[in-house]
């Protein structure tokens, strides 16, 4: 034969087919066979084609009778001439090459491509065929970053309770102008909420914070806790009736480099002249509590205010950069030319061994409409090389990808039982959460959860899928566990990499295209049949509509009986208990009123150093309400005036030991909400009203230190609650004058409490008569 045939790529030639006939002749037998075997394919419809090696496909079909037809371009003699050294392999491989030629005029029924090879269109799928092919139609727009990005901002539209929830981070493309307003004003809040959790973690943890000696101003801290009051305004659409002045860019970049400062230079803040710092406690950490509803990345976000900027067109952790100054990411933005992808680095991640994993999960979708999605069971976890640490972004510490971290050797002082390899199967990572009292932490909460983050992303992608025939595609999606063992989508990848990298994937990979071919092969043929280690997890319901005549359309209706409408006279009885009102006609003290009782005033005054803002005028605004309506809002304004003069009793008469170096403001408002103005509401009313005492118990249960955080004092965030000392603050107003803290007088906290229950017995009594006297004018 001569040389230049044996690397051809237009097939073989007629003395390589002449060649391979006659070697195969030469068992007569089993020639015989193979034509049989080729005969049989034609006519049941078993004739496949596959690219790229794939050996798990290929042999799990060949077991079920199928015959492969080898591409033309790979048709060739040159494994028997390069790789194959035993005569029973190069017999192997001509009767291989053999039954291919006896199909090569059939197009073959299953065919498995490769990524390179997914827009192959020598099949036509216009026709009614029964070619199954493991791409689907078009591209997936969820599998690019862009594309995610943009099925999360619909998703909420496409929301199943326990059915389809995904969880993913806040994610921003360049691509929509809208999109870089939207991250702008996500990383100055972000940066807001940043700052609260950390002087919250370092209360708690005892650090020295606001010391003497301190160069910020707590008006910084104040700033951000009114930034984040606008921002709960604006969620709860109370941003309606009032005007929030905006806050000028010189406002901002003040409050950036105070903020840079305090979490990158170790600044902290001047002690409280004003002895309002429990007050701030307090609120601020009611503010996260609220701001948690719409923003439930808080928990895990940190306080270093981190994102990550991941190019649209690569792959493989290529090109992905780290920053947490606005202006450095900025910067990159305008400069590139190229799409990016902003999103909120997940700061604190569940760790093992102080190492940063991921998880990597399968699924496979058999049908688009109706929509069926198969997960995998099993699953395998990826390592970073390098212990965590937020001191150093490089992406050996924060970029998971086998692809990156095959680059760099584990670093010293690595735990031992730490792969040296970098991945861990899913049996011994349940191993490990059994050896931590976690044994029922996959089954109810991390496999459920990557489970409906699936589902949710499918279904707010489904539009852009056309119907497909025969068609399949596997996808494998990264999940990165937060310290609840929550999982977060990070990104979904089409075409997964399904190679023999390590010893962990040299045994998976095979078992998922193995059972790849049960569900697309046997469970379609047969419902009872195994599908191995998958699992369905979601069929899309499907309602036939039934279609009728014009005439079938009808309506109808009931007549309302005589006696709905009344038809007997209103009495209007006056009922004012406030004494600055005579009539029901003096408008304007009732409008007085009820601006006074809908007040959304902040309980802080805005601070005047470092950061001044324009006052807020409120303009009157003519309301037409029932008398009803009147009534009912002037007996809550007097409501509200007695729970003052009540409380404006308390602190004058029991207030904290002076010893202990804290006293509250009698006239300074705790309530973070507006006040109430509604008689059946009044029961919150006192218990806000009461938390004017009892401020330091509500701090008992704030936030921990996290172990994770770097820097010389560690930097705080928000783990979870634990206990704090109510001689914290006393201890941090002494720090520098060298006095000796002592403990608070429990003496008078229990009276204080007496007078408190006292107050409130007075309250409730007279909040029932209110309601008794409102309801009897009813």
């Amino acid at each position: 034969m001569p040389n230049d045939s044996i690397y051809s790529s237009d097939g073989l030639s007629c003395k390589e087919k002449s060649y391979i006939m006659s070697s195969c002749q030469k068992k007569s037998n089993r020639f015989v066979d193979l034509k049989i075997l080729a005969a049989q394919a034609i006519r049941n419809k078993k004739i496949f084609s596959i690219s790229g090696s794939s050996s798990a496909v290929r042999r799990a079909l060949l077991e079920r009778g199928w015959v492969e037809k080898i591409p033309a371009n790979k048709m060739n003699l040159s494994k028997i001439r390069t790789d194959i050294s035993s005569k029973t392999k190069i017999q192997h491989e001509l009767e291989r090459i053999c039954l291919s030629n006896f199909v090569e005029k059939y197009d073959p029924n299953f065919v498995w491509r490769t990524r390179d090879e997914r827009r192959d269109t020598t099949i036509d799928m216009n026709k009614d065929c029964n070619t199954i092919i493991n791409k689907l139609q078009i591209n997936a727009t969820w599998t690019s970053k862009q594309g995610l990005c943009s099925s999360i901002k619909r998703n909420y539209w496409y929301h199943i309770e326990d059915v389809a929830e995904v969880s993913c981070p806040r994610s921003y493309s360049t691509s929509d102008s809208g999109d870089i307003e939207g991250f702008v004003k996500d990383y100055k809040i972000t940066a807001c909420t940043s700052l609260l959790k950390w002087i919250l973690s370092m209360v708690a943890n005892d650090r020295p914070v606001f010391v003497a000696t301190g160069q910020i101003s707590i008006n910084v801290m104040v700033f951000a806790i009114n930034r984040c009051k606008e921002y709960l305004l604006r969620k709860q659409n109370k941003d309606i009736d009032r005007l929030i002045q905006p806050i000028s860019i010189r406002q901002w970049d003040s409050f950036l480099k105070k903020y840079y400062c305090i979490i990158a230079k170790d600044g902290v803040f001047q002690t409280d002249k004003g002895i309002k710092l429990p007050v701030y406690l307090s609120y601020s950490k009611f503010l996260l509590k609220e701001m948690h509803k719409y923003r439930p990345q808080l928990s895990c976000e940190g306080c270093h205010n981190i994102w990550i900027i991941k190019p649209g067109c690569c792959s493989r952790g290529r090109g992905i950069r780290m920053a947490s100054k606005f202006g450095v990411i900025m910067n990159l933005l305008n400069k590139a030319n190229t799409k990016y992808v902003i999103q909120k680095y997940i700061e604190e991640p569940l760790l093992i061994y102080e190492t940063k994993f991921d998880i990597r999960q399968y699924y496979l979708v058999t049908s688009t409409y109706p929509l069926i999605i198969w997960m995998y069971k099993d699953c395998y976890l990826k390592f970073s090389s390098q212990k965590y640490s937020l001191k150093n972004y490089h992406e050996s510490i924060h970029l998971t990808n086998n692809a990156v971290q095959r680059k760099y050797a584990n670093c010293e002082g690595r735990h031992t039982d730490l792969p040296h390899n970098n991945m861990w199967d899913l049996n011994k990572y349940k191993s490990y959460l059994n050896k931590l009292g976690k044994d029922d932490v996959w089954d109810t909460i991390i496999y459920p959860g990557m489970k409906r983050s699936i589902i949710s992303i499918m279904l707010s992608s489904q539009d852009s899928l056309s119907v497909s025939k025969n068609r399949f595609e596997l996808y494998g999606c990264d999940f990165i566990l937060d310290k609840e063992y929550k999982p977060w989508l990070i990104e979904i990848n089409s075409c997964p990499d399904l190679n023999h990298t390590t010893q962990v994937t040299a045994q998976i990979c095979p078992a998922v295209q193995s059972d790849i071919i049960k569900v697309v092969i046997d469970y379609a043929s047969n419902p009872k049949a195994s599908t191995g280690r998958f699992e369905r997890i979601y069929r899309q319901p499907v309602t036939m509509p039934q279609y009728g005549n014009a005439a079938d359309l009808s309506l109808r209706g009931y007549s309302l009986p005589l006696d709905y409408f009344y038809k007997g006279n209103i009495e209007v009885q006056e009922m004012y208990e406030d004494t600055k009102i005579g009539k029901e006609n003096d408008v304007k003290e009732v409008r007085k009123l009820l601006k006074e009782a809908y007040n959304t005033e902040m309980i802080m005054k805005q601070p005047e150093e470092d950061f001044t803002f324009p006052d807020k005028k409120e303009k009157d605004t003519c309301t037409h309400k029932t008398l009803s309506e009147y009534e009912m809002e002037v007996t809550a304004s007097a409501v509200n005036k007695q729970l003052d003069k009540l409380m404006e009793r308390i602190p004058s008469d029991y207030s904290f030991s002076d010893k202990c170096g804290l006293k509250l403001n009698p006239s300074l408002s705790l309530n973070p909400i507006q006040k109430v103005c509604s008689v059946t509401n009044l029961h919150s009313l006192v218990k806000n009203s009461v938390s004017r005492v009892t401020i330091l118990d509500d701090l008992i249960k704030t936030f921990n230190f996290s172990k994770l955080d770097d820097g010389p004092h560690g930097k705080g965030s928000i783990v979870d609650y634990g206990p704090i000392q109510q001689i914290h603050f006393n201890r941090l107003n002494a720090l520098d004058d060298g006095k000796n803290v002592t403990k608070p007088n429990h003496v008078e906290f229990n009276n204080l409490t007496q007078v408190v229950k006292s107050a409130t017995a007075e309250i409730v009594s007279f909040i029932n008569n209110k309601e008794k006297e409102y309801l009897s004018k009813i």
